[in-house]
């Protein structure tokens, strides 16, 4: 898959279900969202659990994201 941005792999994802455009997204953004539960929780295993929920809300959402949605912002804001 070539580089896509954001939108364009949330679009493909939501259109489509397709786990490589879903997995490029994770990929590109587990280590923020992981960074950003441990700061708040100081528990890894929490951090952990919390990142994996992040990324299933996101799963769910992603059709309903708006276009102009900063990604990493929302990300940052859910976790």
């Amino acid at each position: 898959m070539t580089e896509l941005d954001d939108h364009k792999l949330l679009a493909e994802f939501a259109r489509s279900a397709s786990e490589s455009a879903f997995d490029a997204l994770v990929a590109r953004h587990v280590n923020l969202v992981y960074s950003t539960a441990l700061r708040f929780t100081g528990n890894p295993h929490h951090a952990q659990e919390i990142t994996q929920a992040v990324f299933v809300i996101l799963a769910r959402k992603a059709g309903s994201l708006r276009r102009g949605t900063v990604l990493s912002g929302w990300l940052y804001q859910t976790a």
